[in-house]
């Protein structure tokens, strides 16, 4: 069964009552679209700095909204620290330049402390260079300094976006930016008014560049006057998360899931038991854990984890949106569901209409069965 487009909610005429053109429509044909702004957030890895990976993920979007614009403005990295950034900072570059990006702007200052800080720095430096589209991932830094920006900037921004497109509004040219809504039941599509347009996607929506942009761009320094910024928030202690999980179920290349149709923790057993016999990771959806049937860290969909399979085996799952926003990455889904109108088959490229608990035990029994002996 081939994949079918999700639909998204998208009422026009609440659009016309709620969204103002400041442009004429000759102003509109005139003016050109300015930087997009992309926040790059860098991680330390084992005490190497490295990009997070929903940086490149945000760039080549931003590489195809800025071609749909005459004059395809530059797309520009925005990084915002407390110092230089060791020897690492070249291969960081290199990396923003291969990956969509034009220009790298460096924001530094030694009162940026944590995250309130970046908001402030980078708010100081938006205000002089205001961009047409400020992206920014929906991480724990992104989620954190996005409201801020925006509320600095006197600007809207719509959060934990899936899709981005560009739409022409009164004879303009918006970012389109798509987002679940209504506890994941609708997708709605939000326009903003104001100048910069932001939003945050979530991580494993996006797809990557196959082919490096290009191998140098622009670099400016900028450092931001914060002489009068006291921070209001002090970072007692940290503490690393030492449980991979997160980061093994969003990287894994096969995943299996189980739904509500699993029924049992019997089931959910035998679900984990086949995730080991075929080397994958194994989660679940809402439904499964509102059941108590696993784990909320296991958890597939639009309040737990978005990811990117190269295959995923869904055993008893409607398919409800939230969970779908979670696996729009997928490249290849597999449904097992006794129901046959389940939405998850209008989203599925193999369709199987059988009892979940019966398919799993059959493709247990042939692993066994043809499980070549240590």
């Amino acid at each position: 069964m081939a994949k079918k487009k999700k639909c998204s909610s998208n009422n026009e005429n609440n659009e016309a009552e709620n969204f103002s053109n400041d442009f004429s429509n000759e102003q509109a044909e005139e003016r050109f679209a300015r930087e997009i702004f992309v926040y790059a957030e860098i991680t330390n890895e084992d005490g190497k700095m490295t990009l997070h990976p929903v940086v490149a993920e945000l760039l080549n979007a931003a590489r195809k909204l800025a071609e749909k614009y005459s004059n395809t403005p530059n797309v520009c990295s925005i990084i915002s620290t407390n110092n230089n950034i060791n020897d690492d900072f070249d291969t960081i570059k290199k990396t923003l330049y291969a990956n969509g990006s034009d220009k790298v702007y460096f924001i530094k200052n030694e009162k940026i402390k944590n995250y309130t800080g970046i908001a402030k720095a980078v708010s100081e430096f938006c205000k002089i260079n205001t961009p047409e589209i400020f992206l920014i991932g929906a991480t724990i830094i992104g989620r954190s300094i996005a409201p801020l920006i925006s509320s600095s900037l006197n600007t809207g921004l719509t959060a934990d976006c899936t899709k981005l497109e560009i739409t022409n509004f009164k004879d303009e040219k918006k970012l389109a930016a798509t987002r679940p809504t209504f506890g994941g039941q609708l997708m709605a599509t939000i326009l903003c008014k104001n100048l910069p347009q932001m939003a945050t996607v979530r991580p494993h929506v996006l797809q990557k560049r196959i082919d490096a942009y290009k191998e140098n761009g622009e670099f400016e320094e900028f450092i931001p006057n914060l002489d009068n910024f006291n921070d209001c928030l002090t970072i007692l202690n940290t503490e690393i998360n030492k449980n991979k999980l997160s980061s093994e179920l969003e990287n894994a290349q096969v995943v299996v899931a189980g739904g509500k149709g699993l029924k049992n923790e019997e089931n959910f057993q035998k679900l984990i038991k086949f995730a080991g016999l075929i080397g994958a990771s194994y989660a679940g959806s809402r439904g499964a854990v509102d059941m108590g049937l696993i784990d909320k860290e296991h958890q597939i969909g639009q309040t737990g984890k978005t990811i990117a399979p190269k295959v995923y085996i869904a055993f008893g799952i409607s398919g409800a949106i939230h969970h779908m926003v979670g696996i729009s990455n997928a490249k290849k889904i597999i449904a097992i569901n006794n129901d046959e109108n389940a939405p998850i088959f209008e989203n599925s490229d193999i369709a199987i209409v059988e009892d979940a608990p019966k398919v799993l035990d059959e493709l247990i029994a042939e692993l066994e069965k043809n499980e070549i002996p240590a």
